[in-house]
């Protein structure tokens, strides 16, 4: 997959269809006036222009160092996937309101704890994995690492928030944050909620643009449940496909605890990493070796080619 950092720049592309526009303008003008003498080897001389060919070399090496140098100023990145042994993982525990409801058992935050926990089991030694839960804010409840008991202790710790709302692209900022000195991205997404609609490209651009791969799990029955004061909270998936699928990653329906065991461990096999190879320097290099080549050619006595 191709990507630009700096895709504004791409505008000036628009210049190739212009020279190529100019350039047959030129080719034409050049015709007219060769029509007027009779001696057609003088005119080659004089006017440097061989009226029986479209020289067509300049302008190949004029559009191609336009489009190297437009290439490498707009940020021209190659992103692929690859396998990764040395997973960092962010696991965001969405701890709103709604979690609160006991269409899981006990409720649907206790479940998801759990869970959470018992994927650490499922993990290679030394694994580092971050925690953060979150509502209409988000809470940083254990920075990366590879102690599994802090990481445990901070799993247990998560209580519902009283802010209320649920903060995706707080959430996702957070953790790239928290995941930013690490080979790998990969967020592990335990909520029931749904994004504001108007939100969604802003959270999809920016779980692009960093690189985050996003594992989501959707916790809840589809006839949802009732908390302590009786609120009926159902389970919004749109959001978290989207969100998985733009990413990379993968969606998870999970209405029991044994689907949390099979999710992980497929999510285990499935993560990988996004390797971004910046072409920039490298096409910014040929635009300069192309303009010498032109240069060369034409300040030599082939002046034209055919």
């Amino acid at each position: 997959m191709i990507i630009f950092t700096r895709p504004m720049y791409l505008f000036f592309l628009l210049a190739i269809p212009l020279i190529v526009f100019f350039h047959v303008i030129s080719i034409s003008l050049s015709k007219r006036k060769a029509i007027k003498f009779a001696n057609f080897d003088a005119i080659s001389r004089v006017s440097g222009v061989d009226i029986f060919s479209k020289n067509l070399t300049g302008l190949y090496l004029h559009l191609l160092i336009i489009l190297l140098v437009v290439l490498s100023v707009s940020g021209t990145s190659l992103v692929r996937q690859v396998d990764s042994t040395d997973q960092s993982f962010v696991i965001a525990v969405d701890a709103s309101r709604s979690m609160a409801a006991t269409d899981l058992s006990p409720t649907r935050l206790d479940v998801a704890k759990k869970a959470a926990e018992d994927f650490l089991n499922m993990m290679p030694v030394r694994t580092k994995i971050g925690v953060l839960s979150f509502s209409g804010a988000t809470y940083i409840e254990s920075e990366v690492t590879d102690d599994e008991y802090l990481i445990k202790a901070a799993i247990e710790n998560i209580n519902i928030k009283d802010v209320g709302g649920t903060d995706f692209l707080g959430t996702f900022a957070t953790a790239s944050n928290m995941l930013s000195d690490q080979e790998s991205k990969n967020v592990i997404l335990i909520s029931d909620g749904s994004a504001n609609l108007n939100q969604l490209q802003t959270i999809n651009d920016y779980v692009a643009k960093n690189n985050i791969i996003v594992y989501s799990l959707g916790i809840g029955t589809p006839e949802g449940g009732t908390d302590s004061a009786g609120g009926l909270f159902t389970l919004s998936e749109d959001t978290l496909k989207i969100i998985s699928e733009t990413s990379g990653g993968r969606y998870y329906n999970v209405n029991q605890l044994e689907d949390f065991y099979s999710s992980f461990n497929e999510i285990l096999s499935l993560a990988k990493k996004n390797v971004i190879f910046d072409m920039s320097l490298f096409l910014m290099i040929g635009a300069l070796v192309l303009f010498v080549i032109e240069f060369i050619l034409l300040n030599t006595r082939f002046r034209t080619l055919p």
